[in-house]
């Protein structure tokens, strides 16, 4: 198999797991009313039938798409460039790499031994280490700053669409619609999170943070929770658009190592 190749099928098989994650998710949200997360929607997943496959080739799925994230940081296949804000935006595709290492590794864990992280309570976790560190408030206000420009970046693609370009121009013309609803609910859920980790650091109180619980921070809103949790579930749609037609292979690295 050629290098482009092998690209090519981590980014699809990658992209398919994180529609399966993100459709869910909004689902199951919409139809219970109650938030879910890209960690707990892992088990109502295991339950249906032929769960247990499916937990297997999500844990697979993601981690694929860990590896394609990383890949993509270092050889800069987006083309954010060298300087500083391309090399943020690069960090923030090798740190949600690793966040998708850690989603593979709870379907992994539900597969082999019935048992999946909690993320709230590792959140809970985490911030109860730093803050007991020197200065951990700080820490908590900083990576919350981060979450804040994560938002940010997600919002402005849902604004400009500019993740059309990823796509080949054979895409479905609805791609750009869904994509831009997608990112947007993304924003608001990162947004939570990063006011969440803010206000830890200024009260100095450790308390669960997860994706879950950025979006129960819009339970009891009503169509504000539906309209986030429906575009969580069209970016599911739209992440299988990405798994059909992202093009990952007409990149200046691809080109050079196929050469």
């Amino acid at each position: 198999m050629k290098p482009d190749e092998r690209i090519a099928m981590l980014a699809r098989i990658g992209y398919l797991a994180r529609a399966i994650i993100y459709f869910a998710l909004g689902y199951l949200s919409l139809a219970t009313g109650r938030a879910e997360g890209t960690t707990s929607v892992l088990s109502p997943l295991s339950r249906i039938p032929g769960g247990e496959a499916l937990t297997a080739a999500l844990a697979i799925g993601l981690t694929a798409y860990g590896l394609f994230r990383l890949y993509g940081a270092y050889v800069d296949l987006e083309a954010d460039g060298d300087d500083a804000k391309g090399i943020a935006k690069r960090a923030g595709h090798a740190l949600s790499g690793f966040a998708h290492f850690g989603l593979a590794y709870g379907a992994a864990s539900l597969f082999a031994w019935g048992t999946q992280p909690d993320d709230g309570a590792a959140g809970r976790d985490a911030t109860a280490y730093a803050l007991g560190l020197p200065f951990g408030w700080a820490i908590l206000i900083v990576v919350g700053i981060g979450f804040g420009i994560a938002a940010f970046t997600q919002a402005e693609k849902a604004w400009s669409a500019n993740f059309m370009r990823l796509l080949t121009r054979d895409a479905p013309h609805w791609s750009e619609v869904v994509g831009r609803i997608g990112y947007a609910a993304r924003a608001a859920v990162f947004a939570a999170i990063a006011w969440a980790l803010v206000d830890l650091g200024r009260s100095g109180q450790a308390d669960e943070v997860g994706f879950q619980d950025a979006l129960a921070a819009y339970d009891g809103r009503g169509w504000l929770f539906a309209g986030v949790a429906g575009g969580l579930m069209l970016f599911g749609v739209f992440s299988l658009v990405m798994a059909r037609y992202r093009d990952v292979c007409d990149t200046a690295w691809v080109r050079k190592l196929t050469a």
